[in-house]
């Protein structure tokens, strides 16, 4: 959180530069064939989500977003007046003569309300405006048309953000640096979505073209009859050449790098500097919010999950006997397995350390498993289904599937099961082949695929089979992929001269500030201690849950039903979470988090006893601005406090009876 606030604090400071940015996006997006460039929706909804956080203002951001677009399109609108006919003999339309013809042909089809429609319209939005233009639209009409369309377009792209920046503003509340890990996420699958939407479009044919008639050229001249028609069919003419060109591109490029990655880990000791700086990140993004919705997020790349969506695609293409495709992904699922198996046992790369390395396998982290299954899986889907579509429902398609698998692949690292490298080898490994299979499908396509039905029926099966995966094993897997904390063991002797002042006095956030006071150190089993909490009327209320979190969003909500702030000390969730209900308020409660030290108390006999450092806090219901809940805490009163400190010295012994401030420490299990 540190490391952005001080650029967030920048633009509070100095919202002027954040408005030139988004008029400047907004006025770029809207001009001829350059706004194909521009990543404005990532932009724009990230200026939303600044204002649903409270760092800029939203009517200046919207103010300038409105006006940058209307502007935009002005221009492009004048530019088609200016020059007529012209305009497309003229750089860069001269480029793009099939994107014209689909604009020209979309202002014919709807007339005005091209203009506001293709506002929306992938690809001919940045035509649409010097074409009308060009075809002597009434000035007059079109400026009517623009501006009010351009102020709905600018709602468009703000209001979603807002809305995410709300839920952002919630999320600081639980874990400041849950809300880094998903703005991290965000962007990265912004970038990811507009790189992949841009070359799968096409939107980079007029370079494409000049590569694939030299490449042509060159095959026909080698007198073989295969050469030659194979320099026929990648001819810029023929209607999949450019895709035969992209495979062909893909494979040879991921093989390139997956054997730079191997020769960089085969002679090198240790992880690069890029791994252990990555790692080194999300060492410090960790925390228990994070790594639920992490854990939830890998296990999408579960194998069973995969294959349940590869058999139904496989299902379905056998009922319309596309035997090939059958076949082909078939093999490149046994291909996988195979290679990812052989590849981990050859390089035999350690995991990252921090977890346990019991609950995972014995072969290597090189390639990842998970990215290499989860990018084969999506990736056949993508390229089965995208032969029966359109060029922009295409695109859209294999955008949607590779901010999927960027997902997949940042949790791993996140989670710390493998290195940056292992998801990017993993990934290489797995379209190669995809690639190959795209290129067995422009010989053998599918006929009659239904690719709507096609996508739904797979979508469908992986999230009922993620939904079953996460209801039965999601527990478990929380734990195997916790972080392992070195602990530190001392006598009791040591303990009782003094030792236990190291133990932290305060809870710590994730931002290091120390919060509330720990009024006792429990030295012994968790479960004694939770029966004596439990006989003094404290609940325990241990299924905090994201679900249960939606009650937060409900401001009218029962108190009862909001669940208590999941607070964290060094990044750590509360080992016992108990309530006790104020009997004179309903709107308040007494909550009692115990978290787990870094240290433990030898008792003699060879007997380790865990230190739990415990806090009791006021909770007190405060509903916000009408949009959200979150309790408000603060210290319990002093009787309260002395009630429970009661209570455990009665079921234990005093090590130390006071500390600075005052501080119970006691021995559950005294010795012999």
């Amino acid at each position: 959180m540190e490391s952005i606030q001080p650029y967030l604090d920048y633009f509070s400071a100095n919202p002027q530069w954040a408005l030139i940015i988004i008029f400047l996006i907004a006025f770029g997006e809207a001009l001829l064939i350059i706004g194909l460039f521009v990543p404005s929706t990532a932009v724009l909804v990230g200026a939303g989500m600044l204002v649903g956080t409270g760092h800029l203002e939203f009517w200046p951001v919207f103010a300038a977003t409105a006006l940058g677009c209307i502007l935009g399109d002005q221009v492009s609108y004048w530019a088609g007046r200016m020059f007529g006919d012209r305009l497309k003999q003229l750089w860069p339309l001269n480029k793009y003569q099939s994107l014209v013809m689909k604009g020209e042909e979309f202002v014919r089809n709807h007339g005005g309300k091209s203009i506001a429609l293709g506002r929306f319209v992938p690809g001919v939005k940045a035509v649409v405006p010097g074409i009308v233009g060009m075809l002597g639209m009434n000035q007059p009409f079109f400026i009517a048309v623009n501006v009010s369309s351009g102020l709905f377009w600018a709602i468009a792209h703000i209001l979603p953000g807002m809305l995410l920046g709300h839920g952002l503003a919630l999320a600081g509340d639980v874990s400041g640096r849950l809300v880094i890990v998903i703005l991290v996420l965000l962007v990265l699958l912004g970038v990811i979505g507009w790189l992949t939407r841009l070359l799968a479009a096409g939107l980079l044919s007029p370079f494409t073209q000049r590569v694939l008639s030299n490449v042509s050229r060159w095959l026909k001249t080698l007198g073989s009859r295969p050469f030659h028609r194979l320099g026929r069919r990648i001819a810029p003419g023929h209607p999949s050449s450019a895709r035969l060109l992209s495979f062909g591109l893909l494979a040879f490029v991921c093989l390139g790098l997956l054997l730079n990655l191997l020769y960089g880990i085969s002679h090198r000791d240790s992880a690069s500097s890029i791994d252990l700086s990555v790692r080194t990140l999300m060492l410090e993004l960790r925390n228990a919010p994070g790594d639920e919705l992490m854990v939830a997020l890998t296990m999408l790349g579960d194998w069973w999950v995969l294959l349940a969506m590869c058999a139904v695609m496989m299902l379905w293409l056998a009922v319309r006997r596309a035997w090939p495709a059958v076949f082909g992904i078939a093999a490149a699922i046994i291909a996988q397995i195979i290679l990812t198996s052989i590849m981990k046992m050859a390089v035999a790369r350690p995991r990252p350390p921090g977890l346990d390395p019991s609950a995972f396998d014995t072969m290597g982290s090189f390639p990842s498993g998970y990215a290499a299954f989860s990018t084969l899986a999506f990736g056949l889907l993508a390229v089965i289904a995208g032969q029966a579509l359109g060029r922009w429902s295409r695109a859209t398609l294999l955008s949607f599937v590779c901010m999927i698998v960027v997902t997949i692949a940042f949790s791993r690292v996140y989670l710390g099961a493998h290195w940056l490298s292992d998801v990017l080898g993993g990934i290489m490994l797995a379209l190669i082949p995809v690639a190959a299979l795209a290129f067995v499908l422009e010989a053998y396509p599918v006929r009659r695929l239904m690719p709507l039905r096609f996508i739904s029926v797979a979508l469908a099966t992986l999230v009922i089979a993620w939904s079953a995966d996460l209801m039965f094993t999601h527990e478990g897997r929380a734990e195997r992929y916790a972080k392992i904390n070195p602990v530190e063991q001392f006598s009791l002797a040591a303990w009782r001269d003094g030792a236990w002042k190291q133990a932290p006095a305060r809870r710590i956030d994730l931002t290091g500030r120390r919060e509330d006071i720990f009024v006792a150190q429990w030295i012994g089993p968790l479960e004694r201690l939770r029966d004596v909490t439990a006989a003094g009327g404290y609940v325990p209320h241990d299924t905090w849950g994201w679900s249960e979190a939606l009650n937060y969003f409900d401001p009218s909500a029962s108190f009862d039903r909001v669940p208590p702030r999941p607070l964290l000390h060094e990044g750590l969730r509360a080992k016992l979470t108990a309530l006790r209900q104020d009997p004179a308020d309903a709107g308040r409660r007494y909550v009692l988090r115990v978290y787990r030290s870094a240290d433990s108390v030898d008792a003699g006999g060879g007997t380790r006893l865990p230190v739990y450092l415990v806090s009791l806090m006021l909770e007190q219901n405060q509903p916000r601005f009408g949009l959200y809940t979150m309790p408000k805490t603060s210290p319990v009163p002093e009787d309260v406090a002395a009630d429970l400190l009661a209570k455990l010295r009665a079921a234990g012994s005093d090590v130390q009876p006071a500390g600075e401030p005052p501080l119970a420490v006691i021995l559950a299990q005294p010795q012999g």
